[in-house]
């Protein structure tokens, strides 16, 4: 035999030397049969256990949409931000958005508030009027997207109600948001 035979025999053996250690080495457990006991002595345990349990009911859409399983609306990360003195959705404001609109259709008792906030620069008319067109834009989006009106309240605190208060450009962009809250 030439070397390379040694080596693919060696590696073949090898190989299924492994596999049957993998699959034949498991020590063997012996049962003892409980059907020595009389019927009345029997555990309680053990005939719980060989009752056909219910299995719990996932909803069909949960395997669609996984992660509505642990979907917050009210977490930070789902706020939309806008630029500044502006209410136009952005691409991520809008999958964002897609997401709360599936969690609604799925959750159809939960009723959200969508509050428009600014950045503390502008008089407070002006933040109010522009809060109102961001949680607005926000509701219109929604509601295109089969969420009904009724569910969808907006309020704008203006500059009321910042997360950040540093004068800084990254702190008025976390301030320019939309919030949603839980109100049913």
């Amino acid at each position: 035999m030439n070397k390379k035979t040694k080596i693919g025999l060696s590696i073949l053996g090898l190989v299924f030397g492994v596999s049957a250690v993998l699959s034949g080495c498991a020590p063997k457990v012996t049962k003892t049969s409980s059907s020595a006991l009389p019927p009345a002595q029997k555990p309680a345990a053990a005939a719980a256990a060989a009752a056909p349990q219910a299995a719990p009911q996932t909803p069909s859409y949960m395997k669609k949409y996984p992660w509505l399983a642990n979907y917050d609306i009210q977490a930070n990360s789902n706020n939309i931000h806008f630029a500044f003195d502006k209410s136009i959705l952005t691409p991520l404001d809008k999958m964002i958005l897609k997401k709360d609109a599936i969690y609604l259709k799925y959750n159809p008792n939960v009723a959200i508030q969508i509050q428009g906030n600014c950045d503390r620069r502008g008089s407070e008319a002006y933040n109010l009027a522009l809060g109102w067109r961001r949680a607005n834009a926000a509701k219109a989006y929604l509601q295109d997207l089969g969420v009904a009106a009724g569910r969808l309240k907006t309020i704008s605190y203006g500059k009321e109600k910042p997360l950040c208060r540093a004068h800084t450009r990254v702190c008025y962009a976390i301030n320019r948001r939309d919030h949603f809250a839980v109100v049913k």
